[in-house]
């Protein structure tokens, strides 16, 4: 499998996941301020988990452009992103039903803590199939916001034993992090490959 054919399959599998996210959301009938309100936890769930699936995508795209070489392992770890990935809209609608109860929080926590995880073994198996002096490697090497997802993920698990809405607080936590951290990302993207591109000219 080519590297363009990886990016567009993984492409459709997001498209499709966030069209599910928000299909879920159920319009009230009555034309109220009281009845849009009735569905504030819904419309949150859904912002909140729109948002992380679009920073990551927009990241797991940049990844994939860095990378020059592909193979098997790295074609089954983005499987294994992609599984945890479309799990997002069952468990973000649960939590969005429910967000005051432990199970459905604590399912909401587990799938994207995995989900970070899967595409921290996603980025490890890129690093293997590229050389060690490539730009996916030198970047991904120094890109620790997987691990730091994670420690955070671990602790908004432990938390939700005590107040379970913390899981989705904690989710937005972990998605302002990497929109932060994105504009430094994307500065050395644009200086590395804007050398790249001028010396191609």
């Amino acid at each position: 499998m080519t590297k363009s054919r990886l990016e567009a399959f993984t492409d459709g599998v997001v498209a499709i996941v966030l069209t599910v996210l928000v299909l879920d959301i159920q319009i009230p009938d009555a034309p109220s301020l009281a009845s849009l309100l009735s569905i504030t936890n819904t419309l949150f769930a859904y912002i909140v988990s729109f948002i992380f699936v679009a920073v990551i995508w927009v990241n797991h795209h940049r990844m994939m452009q860095m990378a020059e070489k592909i193979n098997y392992r790295v074609i089954w770890a983005n499987i294994f992103w992609l599984f945890w990935l479309t799990l997002c809209p069952a468990v973000t609608s649960w939590v969005g039903r429910n967000p005051d109860h432990f199970w459905p929080e604590f399912s909401y926590v587990v799938v994207y803590m995995m989900w970070s995880f899967s595409y921290g073994v996603l980025s490890k198996q890129l690093i293997k199939a590229n050389e060690s002096d490539s730009h996916v490697v030198k970047v991904l090497t120094r890109d620790h916001r997987s691990k730091l997802s994670m420690l955070i993920n671990l602790a908004v698990l432990g938390g939700v034993f005590i107040f379970p809405p913390i899981g989705i607080f904690g989710r937005f936590l972990v998605s302002g992090i990497w929109i932060v951290s994105y504009r430094k990302a994307d500065q050395y993207y644009q200086r590395i490959f804007g050398k790249k591109n001028h010396g191609r000219s």
